[in-house]
């Protein structure tokens, strides 16, 4: 699963003809509300969607249209865990060792704490997709520069700012990582 992904990932940023693309998102959130479920969406955002956010004064100020996903294009690549993919991930958890329900409605608690794991180690291997991605030298490649690849939910914590410095290095997320620090 972490060699499709990484290809995916590849695959797609290789097609993009936007110039201004200064992040690539890796949006994560469970299927369904289901924690059994991980996905991943793939997307970007720009330096003309930033400059839009603020023209139309629906960001507050540049970091919140820079960083906060709520202000971003919203374009979806793929999304990996859903549809056809979907069993792959189901396969994954289960590999892992990892309780797997297609329903948690009807699940205990204390099962619902155990499938808290599974997006750790789903997100782990994101932070490794990354790492792999930056080592190839793959966006300095097609963008003539660096792109942090932000791993993130809807919601901004420290956790993601950590996992971020993990994935891309500290200098390459530095703004975003106080960003998530503060907000």
């Amino acid at each position: 699963m972490k060699e499709q992904i990484k290809e995916l990932i590849i695959k797609n940023v290789n097609t993009w003809e936007d110039s201004d693309i200064y992040v690539i998102s890796l949006f994560v959130y469970d299927e369904c509300d289901n924690p059994c479920k991980p996905t991943v969406t793939l997307g970007y955002n720009t330096e003309n969607q930033v400059q839009s956010e603020l023209n139309d004064g629906f960001a507050t100020d540049e970091d919140e249209a820079r960083w906060n996903y709520a202000f971003w294009l919203q374009n979806q690549f793929f999304v990996f865990g859903k549809d056809e993919t979907a069993e792959t991930v189901k396969n994954w958890v289960i590999k892992n060792g990892f309780p797997y329900y297609e329903n948690v409605s009807c699940v205990d608690e204390e099962t619902i704490e155990k499938t808290s794991e599974i997006t750790k180690s789903f997100v782990s291997m994101l932070v490794d997709i990354v790492r792999e991605i930056h080592k190839q030298g793959i966006l300095t490649q097609k963008f003539g520069k660096k792109l942090p690849i932000i791993i993130h939910e809807l919601e901004y914590y420290d956790e993601i700012a950590e996992q971020n410095i993990k994935a891309n290095g500290e200098n390459l997320v530095k703004d975003f990582a106080e960003w998530c620090m503060c907000g």
